[in-house]
């Protein structure tokens, strides 16, 4: 069925930017800039043009009109950075003294450096950078340098660490490494050693690369027995017998082990035993093998291997495949076992409100009213998903403790004239460079500083700075400041157009990109609602909506309006479940669709989240269900955490 919501009913109201107590009449107020801003505003575009065309001396003839202005410090970066090779090393080092409340302070060593390396100025370099640098390139470049200028032995140290890398080392390091191969003091140890690393990343076209530079025939005997078992990991047993009983083969050994457990379980469920035997490993070594075993195996229907699993499972001090072999047992609605491999957990974590919720449970349903229901109780009353849960369980009302402020105006005097820049910067549309400058004011602010900044973000409006502020201040009472009324219009018109819920829609854009319109994310998603690419035309297409590229997305209306569309047709085709359709904005229904045939049936919604493999995707489920209910609660709304159908539907 589809449930229809009164539109009437999910209109998202305004709530007021005063923030009761927290933040009072006596928040900042930034002066207005000296002389005309506009003009200052046409001077400052005409700097940037000059600054284009190169013209420095141009720009210095018109700087002084811009002294005042918020952004000349970026006009100044632009123009030091021209022919910055030239430059002293004492010279830099006072630009980035002068400039360091502006986070290109931080960044203009790079420059500076690639300059030098440029000019092969060596000496120079290690004048300028004393400790070794943070980036793969730019440490290659140091211990080059150090090379170059006599000191070959913390040369090669740097050279030997930077080696040992399973993946490609930057091309940067090419001299490095060809310097220190020419010296002898690398060996083919240290060859051997990076194709152990390069094993475990499964990169057969570096293996093969670094195979060539082996020198001794026994380093290229052991390299081509490398090569096979890479290639042939089901050829570990007979590799395990034929090969001697000592460190490097038993490492091999152990590498093939769990490469053959990625290509096929069962086979390396098979041979396992007699691998470990014949090597003689230690008990470490074959429980570390066994748990990682022990995880590819864990939705196994073989009873055998659900036996060796479980048995090994047993004996590991993994917490983590522990926990998964719980939430197995959620999955199979077996409480009994719940509460046996809860045990087996350090206490630490058995003390935990997910853990404790789910001892409730299982007690609950074994029969052990009483005792399930004071666990339960215990946890009631906290800002988490699971008190939540308990407080449903057991027919409580939902309670969670909430903390306010009261701003300081003094507390953020000393970062006055970067909000003034930071302001200018939002006005101007530069919001990538003012979230640059926010987050270089949070790393130079201590925890009172941030909160306050968080509350002055917040009557601002700059809601995805005061969330950012409020998270790294670990606010995390705070419900007005961490949980911003964003984009309301948007979300109100598409929650009607759709019928949903736009707090559920808040909520998803909050958990998604902390209100940021801004955002992309590692895989290509974007904007508030990370939507990918890929996604945003398959939705348009199939609504027949505007959509021209992927900076569509980046437009606050546009993004919603795509977001909004593909999360309801996962509503429609979930029933209108925000469980599933939930799971599948994040996870895709293709996941959600192997994750309920596991579960066919057995278990209620909460079981069902819990039994999600994926921490991401879990915690995802989670945490719009509770932002909701901030949302709800910071706006007056009405709402269950989980609507009566939800409840009812079998997962």
């Amino acid at each position: 069925m589809t449930l229809m919501f009164p539109k009437s009913l999910h209109r998202i109201h305004s709530l007021s930017l005063a923030l009761g107590a927290m933040v009072c009449s006596s928040i900042i107020v930034l002066p207005v800039l000296a002389g005309d801003l506009q003009q200052q505003r046409s001077i400052y575009d005409k700097a940037q043009r000059l600054l284009d065309a190169g013209k420095v001396s141009q720009y210095f003839s018109i700087r002084e009109q811009i002294d005042g202005y918020p952004l000349t410090p970026y006009t100044d970066y632009r123009a030091f950075l021209i022919n910055i090779g030239d430059r002293t090393p004492q010279e830099v080092d006072t630009f980035i003294e002068n400039y360091k409340t502006v986070p290109f302070s931080g960044r203009i060593r790079a420059p500076y450096i690639d300059s030098l390396v440029h000019k092969k100025q060596w000496k120079k370099l290690i004048e300028f950078q004393r400790v070794e640098p943070r980036g793969e390139s730019y440490q290659c470049h140091y211990y080059y340098a150090l090379y170059k200028s006599g000191h070959k032995d913390k040369a090669f140290i740097g050279a030997s660490k930077l080696w040992l890398s399973g993946e490609s080392v930057s091309d940067a390091c090419d001299g490095l490494f060809s310097a220190w191969d020419q010296s002898g003091v690398r060996t083919d140890q240290d060859i051997l050693d990076r194709m152990q690393l390069v094993f475990e990343t499964s990169n057969g076209s570096l293996m093969n690369f670094l195979r060539k530079q082996l020198r001794t025939k026994k380093a290229q005997q052991q390299a081509k027995e490398m090569k096979v078992l890479f290639n042939h990991p089901e050829q570990v047993l007979d590799f395990a017998f034929e090969k001697p009983d000592n460190d490097w083969y038993r490492t091999l050994t152990a590498m093939a082990l769990r490469k053959l457990a990625r290509k096929n379980s069962k086979k390396a469920f098979s041979v396992f035993e007699q691998v470990v035997s014949a090597k003689k490993m230690s008990k470490k070594q074959v429980q570390d093998l066994a748990d990682y075993l022990a995880f590819r195996l864990i939705n196994t229907d073989s009873l055998l291997q659900q036996h060796w699993r479980d048995k090994k499972i047993a004996t590991s001090s993994n917490y983590k495949l522990i926990e998964r072999r719980i939430r197995l047992a959620i999955q199979d609605a077996d409480w009994q076992g719940v509460i046996n491999w809860i045990d087996l957990l350090p206490e630490s974590k058995q003390a935990s409100l997910r853990w404790q919720y789910w001892l409730g449970r299982s007690e609950l349903a074994k029969g052990k009213v009483k005792q399930g229901s004071q666990r339960l109780e215990k946890i009631v009353g906290q800002r988490n998903f699971y008190s939540v849960a308990a407080a449903k369980e057991i027919k409580r009302s939902i309670n969670y403790p909430v903390s306010t402020i009261s701003f300081q105006q003094e507390a953020v005097q000393p970062f006055r004239t970067t909000l003034i820049r930071i302001e200018e910067l939002i006005e101007r549309d530069k919001i990538a460079v003012a979230k640059n400058e926010w987050q270089w004011l949070l790393d130079r602010a201590n925890d009172e500083q941030k909160e306050m900044l968080a509350a002055y973000a917040a009557n601002k409006q700059w809601s995805h700075l005061s969330v950012k502020a409020s998270i790294q201040a670990k606010m995390w009472d705070n419900i007005e400041l961490r949980f911003p009324v964003a984009h309301q219009w948007w979300f109100d018109f598409y929650g009607e157009k759709h019928s949903i819920d736009p707090i559920t829609l808040m909520s998803l854009a909050r958990q998604e990109s902390a209100l940021d319109a801004l955002a992309r994310s590692p895989v290509g998603a974007r904007g508030i609602m990370q939507v990918m690419p890929s996604t945003a035309k398959y939705t348009a297409r199939k609504y027949q909506l505007m959509y021209r590229s992927s900076n569509d997305l980046y437009e606050v209306g546009k993004n919603i309006e795509i977001g909004s569309h593909y999360l309801k047709g996962l509503l429609e085709r979930y029933d209108n479940n925000r469980v599933f359709a939930l799971a599948a904005y994040n996870a895709g229904p293709h996941r959600v669709k192997t994750w309920r045939k596991r579960t066919q049936g057995r278990l209620d919604a909460y079981a069902f989240i819990e039994a999600i493999p994926f921490k991401e995707t879990r915690g995802y489920v989670q945490n719009i269900l509770m932002f909701e209910t901030y949302y709800r609660d910071l706006l007056g709304v009405d709402g269950a955490f989980l609507n009566q159908h939800e409840i009812e539907t079998r997962y």
